[in-house]
């Protein structure tokens, strides 16, 4: 029998959304009376059910982070609550959160069990969809906690579904863009015991949004990817958002002289990777980049750490 997403083996979406948006307020990465995503734009960028993003910001404005305007527009609180009232304004969710991996990581504290999955620290697969991402986020992921991190393309997820289900992996990790993909496939295996799904708010991704949507209609966009697949995957989460009012042109290193196109169009921004960008400065010096290197933020690792021992 199948567990719902929201049962009780996983931390909804809504709720994760809603604690790395929080994080991003509280760290001033966005200020106050700055203009959120609207529902539309973040659940389509981002892959999301409209409902799981309708959810973490009526959260959002319940705990004081938000204020919402009769048309739905969301924007940061001019002031945050305080810390002693942050607990207070958010007993009523984290009376909904569970201690995520409280009884594997209980076992992983016996030395019998840590001999028996051959490892003494906690073990992270890290799925997503792009080869050279998914290699990225794993070393960067590891080298920031210390964990074992294993990379997955999430077109590969079944062949690890033996050691899932044997309870070598204490936490799944993704980005936003495919944690109720990777969700509904755990689901799909049927046990109550696989581990959660964690997903990482990629601080590009907001930041991307922000600049496109100051772009007057008409606009040309163009979109640098190190592969095809980066390029339209990019491409699909702008149409997902509703950003109709850009016209779009992608190019890739893959085909380099796609790039040199786009360029001769002239566009009002260029949205790249780090790799692409470094090829298009040389070939002018003067451009409107905006490099989209999709790299964790700072709290979405110490999320998946308090994950992780325990704390959430």
């Amino acid at each position: 029998m199948q567990k719902s997403v929201n049962g009780p083996s996983s931390i909804p979406v809504s709720i994760q959304l809603k604690e790395q948006l929080k994080n991003l307020m509280e760290q001033r990465i966005y200020q106050p009376q700055d203009k959120l995503p609207t529902i539309r734009e973040l659940s389509g960028f981002l892959r999301l059910k409209q409902q799981t993003v309708e959810a973490a910001y009526a959260a959002l404005e319940a705990e004081g982070y938000v204020t919402l305007d009769d048309a739905g527009a969301a924007f940061v609180a001019d002031k945050l609550p305080k810390k002693s009232a942050q607990v207070d304004q958010g007993i009523a969710a984290k009376q909904r959160e569970e201690t995520i991996l409280s009884r594997v990581l209980e076992k992983a504290k016996q030395p019998a069990f840590q001999m028996a999955q051959g490892r003494t620290k906690p073990a992270i697969l890290f799925a997503e969809c792009n080869v050279v991402q998914v290699q990225e986020y794993a070393v960067e992921l590891e080298k920031a906690t210390g964990y074992t991190v294993k990379p997955c393309l999430i077109k590969d997820l079944e062949q690890f579904a033996s050691s899932i289900l044997n309870g070598y992996y204490d936490l799944v990790v993704t980005t936003f863009l495919h944690i109720e993909e990777v969700q509904k496939w755990l689901d799909s295996l049927g046990d109550s015991d696989v581990p959660k799904v964690i997903g990482c708010l990629l601080e590009s991704n907001l930041q991307s949004i922000r600049e496109l949507q100051q772009l007057p209609p008409g606009s040309l966009v163009g979109i640098g990817g190190t592969t095809w697949e980066g390029a339209y995957n990019f491409r699909q989460s702008i149409l997902n958002a509703g950003m109709t009012h850009l016209e779009l042109q992608i190019g890739s290193m893959e085909y380099p002289s796609s790039l040199d196109e786009f360029l001769s169009a002239k566009p009002s921004l260029i949205v790249c990777t780090s790799i692409v960008g470094d090829y298009l400065k040389r070939q002018s010096r003067f451009l409107p980049l905006l490099i989209e290197d999709r790299y964790l933020n700072a709290q979405s690792v110490q999320y998946i750490q308090q994950c992780v021992e325990g704390r959430r």
